[in-house]
């Protein structure tokens, strides 16, 4: 791989990253702000830009903290991870539940030692 491209996977991962959290805090800001599903999924749709991948893992991740420790989190995780599902699969692609899956899985994990290292 040329230095060239490698800076070009570099700056699209973090470029993806930025899409990640920007998707997570928009749909978590939604959720506890409360507002119309509807709207707040086509929000989170245009600004995912037809990146499944990542609302698949905002989702997951996000999903998957909060079952780690559920007494810690109003739920607001939940209502947001649920429109982030929502708002992928658009442009006639299914989502790609094995991803979400994944996802959860790691988000769990993540959850998991955090919870494991304040105790």
């Amino acid at each position: 791989m040329s230095v060239l491209s490698n800076r070009i996977c570099i700056r699209c991962r973090e470029a993806m990253g930025l899409l990640y959290s920007s998707l997570h805090r928009t749909a978590i800001r939604y959720a506890a702000e409360r507002r119309d599903l509807a709207t707040s999924i086509a929000d989170l749709r245009k600004l995912a830009a037809g990146h499944d991948e990542v609302l698949a893992e905002a989702a997951g991740i996000t999903a998957g903290a909060w079952y780690a420790s559920p007494a810690l989190h109003v739920g607001h995780e939940l209502i947001a991870a649920g429109m982030l599902i929502l708002a992928a699969g658009g442009l006639g692609k299914p989502l790609d539940y094995d991803e979400l899956e994944r996802w959860t899985r790691i988000g769990y994990d993540r959850g998991m030692t955090i919870r494991h290292a304040e105790a």
